[in-house]
């Protein structure tokens, strides 16, 4: 349909023109014909490209234009950037306000007030419900993107939960969700109270096929066979002729080889790229670690028009990479699972390299579900590039051939189901609701709680039986009280809502104050690797990973630790488990300790990716830590934490923190200045800008923005 026959109001198309836009897809029109755009909630699933996101917009801004206030949630950070970086520009020139609001789950967000369009995580969407901010009543519209996550067994519980809280709280908001696969798309409508719409158009037709010695059978029966023989690199080569090829492992390492591998054949077949710009690239990663074996070998295979893309690269790492893929300078990209989950990163010919991946909960590999094999399947397409895109999945014997076309390509995606059914983590949501509605009771609970998906599918009988053992817990454990027939959150409930953790954690951190006091006044070193360690425990910190080779070395320090809590009340289920909190707080104290990340790379085993990771959950629960221990008044320890907290956030040594608070000085121009004898904001302030612009790393307009960046401080 062409954009001016749509019955659009006017200042709709006039905005969709301005975007370059002359044409409406499908999904679309659907929500033009079923009358969508000014009034109603729908679920919309519709595949990868095919214009779910302009759908909704539609809609966003038939509210914006009437004064209305928008919410944009969606499950990743690396997703709520991207579509930032997509609204920003264009309703910023509509004369609306656009921001981004991720990480710090301390914060009500209230400058949000004043904004038309938020786009945010599930996770920070919660926390500012939690925070009682003003505005929520004043959303017109929420988006909730990518709405199967919900089905996600770690962070299902809380993207449910906010929905379902935000439902209760303002039940006037249109509601739009939206997803590439929803097999029960009834019942996810029933839950919104919203409408279903199904379209299967694709812009770039898809055909699924597998692969097997040479020869691929696609879904209708049609049969090719590649002149080259039978591998992998046969699958990649015949897709040269201007296409682009992603690859999917389920392990890191073997995408890693991957990579390697196809970067030989490249070099072997002299396939055509731009050198000079993939190797300027290349130099650019190598120099901002040049320590890191990770990025070392990231480099070498760039040159060569390859990459590789997983949750153990640097932001920076996968900047680079999702940048050249998008601009067709990389012709071949190897990637795990993650890849799928997160940006969108079409190509011509997608390849499952494999499918069974290890499970460390049952100790064995599983075959990947059907819905993750057609997330990764629908970046298979390039819109403006392909006439049709290729999703292939690899047989290793003829036999498996007929099995992977009845579980994969035949088969329909598993139904969303609620993952709401785990005690533990209804005992945070459930003080959440206390925190948030007081004075409240279990029918009020019980009613937000049949506003779930978990309700909807068969869970009211196990919530009614729940609700009151989750409530006596948490009263025992000082988070909540009755008064009459009220229930109130404590001073202690609230703060833990707010803060973010679950209340495991909290209770945690009240019975770890006073050894850790104790240890205080007799020795801050030792203290800092107890509470690095403690922090390991808590269960709101994801384990690090453990190799047998460490087992030896690490075991040796832990009987020389002091432990913040008796090692038989820790929620370790092993001393595996134990193991891997100790390495995780000697990696963090090697980062305090100014370790470079490629040293930490190589001595811990750890990339930079997960060391990032590492490092924002450890500085939340420090905080958090630190916030317990100022609500009972323990002065010294929190102000202890609240050091160490910076000490991690930036990876420095005491002795750097002040200057590293100054803009722009991380922990390396950090070191540099130090050594130099500017030890303070006073002293960069005094300073001459040409003296600190021949410092290696500085340079003059470095110098000059900290300079002045410095005495604004003082």
């Amino acid at each position: 349909m062409l954009l001016e026959q749509a019955p659009l109001p006017e200042n709709i198309k006039t905005a969709l023109k301005g975007w370059g836009i002359t044409k409406l897809f499908p999904p679309q029109q659907e929500i033009i014909k079923k009358g969508l755009v000014s009034s109603g909630n729908f679920v919309l699933a519709a595949p990868t490209a095919s214009g779910k996101t302009l759908a909704a917009e539609l809609a966003m801004l038939n509210e914006l234009f009437n004064g209305g206030k928008i919410v944009y949630v969606v499950p990743l950070r690396a997703l709520a950037s991207e579509k930032f970086s997509s609204f920003y520009p264009r309703y910023k020139a509509l004369g609306f306000s656009v921001r981004i609001s991720v990480g710090d789950y301390d914060s009500s967000e209230e400058p949000l007030r004043k904004d038309d369009l938020i786009i945010t995580t599930y996770e920070k969407f919660d926390s500012i419900l939690r925070h009682r901010a003003s505005w929520i009543g004043d959303i017109s519209a929420i988006i909730f993107d990518e709405i199967h996550y919900v089905a996600d067994e770690g962070r299902g519980p809380a993207i449910e939960m906010t929905v379902a809280k935000f439902m209760d709280l303002n039940e006037t908001c249109r509601r739009i969700a939206l997803s590439a696969t929803i097999q029960n798309i009834d019942q996810i409508a029933e839950w919104l109270e919203a409408q279903p719409i199904v379209v299967d158009w694709r812009p770039v037709p898809l055909r699924y096929g597998v692969f097997y010695k040479g020869e691929i059978v696609f879904q209708d029966g049609r049969r090719q066979t590649l002149h080259d023989g039978g591998d992998l690199s046969d699958l990649i080569l015949d897709c040269l002729d201007g296409g682009q090829v992603l690859i999917f492992y389920m392990r890191r390492k073997a995408a890693v080889s991957g990579a390697k591998k196809i970067a030989r054949i490249f070099k072997k077949y002299d396939v055509k790229i731009d050198r000079e710009v993939l190797s300027e690239k290349a130099e650019e990663l190598v120099e901002d670690e040049p320590s890191s074996h990770l990025a070392r070998e990231l480099a070498s295979v760039l040159r060569e028009g390859v990459a590789f893309h997983h949750a153990g690269l640097s932001h920076r790492m996968r900047t680079i990479v999702e940048d050249l893929f998008r601009r067709r300078f990389l012709l071949a990209l190897t990637a795990t699972p993650t890849l799928a989950a997160g940006v969108n990163l079409p190509a011509r010919r997608v390849v499952i390299a494999s499918y069974m991946r290890y499970d460390s909960m049952a100790g064995y590999s599983r075959p990947i579900s059907t819905m993750e094999f057609k997330q990764m399947a629908g970046r298979a397409g390039r819109p403006d590039y392909d006439e049709v895109g290729e999703a292939l999945i690899i047989a290793r014997s003829k036999a498996e051939t007929q099995k992977l076309f009845e579980k994969y390509l035949f088969a329909a995606p598993e139904p969303i189901s609620s993952s709401l059914h785990s005690i533990t983590k209804l005992r945070a949501q459930i003080l959440s609701l206390v925190a948030l509605k007081e004075p409240t009771n279990e029918k009020e609970i019980e009613e937000v709680l049949n506003k779930t998906l978990f309700s909807i599918q068969g869970g009211r009988r196990l919530i009614m039986r729940i609700i009151d053992p989750i409530l006596e817990f948490l009263q025992k454990n000082g988070m909540i009280e009755r008064v009459g027939g009220a229930l109130l959150a404590t001073k202690l409930g609230k703060r833990v809502s707010q803060l973010y953790i679950d209340p495991m954690s909290a209770i945690m951190m009240v019975e770890a104050m006073e050894p850790a006091n104790r240890l205080l006044k007799r020795s801050i070193h030792d203290l800092e690797l107890s509470v690095l360690q403690f922090i390991g425990m808590l269960p709101d910190m994801p384990k690090i990973g453990l190799r047998r080779t460490e087992y030896d070395k690490i075991g040796m320090i832990m009987d020389e630790l002091e432990y913040l809590i008796p090692l038989a009340e820790a929620p370790l289920a092993s001393s595996y488990e134990l193991l891997q909190t100790i390495k995780l707080a000697l990696t963090l104290r090697a980062w305090i300790s100014e370790m470079s990340m490629g040293e930490i790379e190589y001595k811990f085993r750890v990339e930079p990716g997960d060391l990032h990771n590492v490092v924002q959950n450890a500085v939340w629960l420090v905080y958090s830590f630190s916030e317990i221990a100022r609500l009972f008044q323990k002065r010294e320890l929190y102000r202890y934490l609240e050091r160490l907290m910076d000490r991690v956030r930036y990876g420095v040594k005491d002795e750097l923190l002040d200057i590293v608070r100054i803009p722009g000085i991380g922990r390396r121009r950090g070191r540099i200045l130090y050594n130099a004898g500017y030890t303070s904001p006073v002293e960069i302030a005094r300073a001459d800008v040409a003296e600190l612009a021949r410092l290696p790393g500085i340079g003059e307009k470095i110098a000059s923005k900290i300079v002045q960046l410095a005495r604004e401080m003082n």
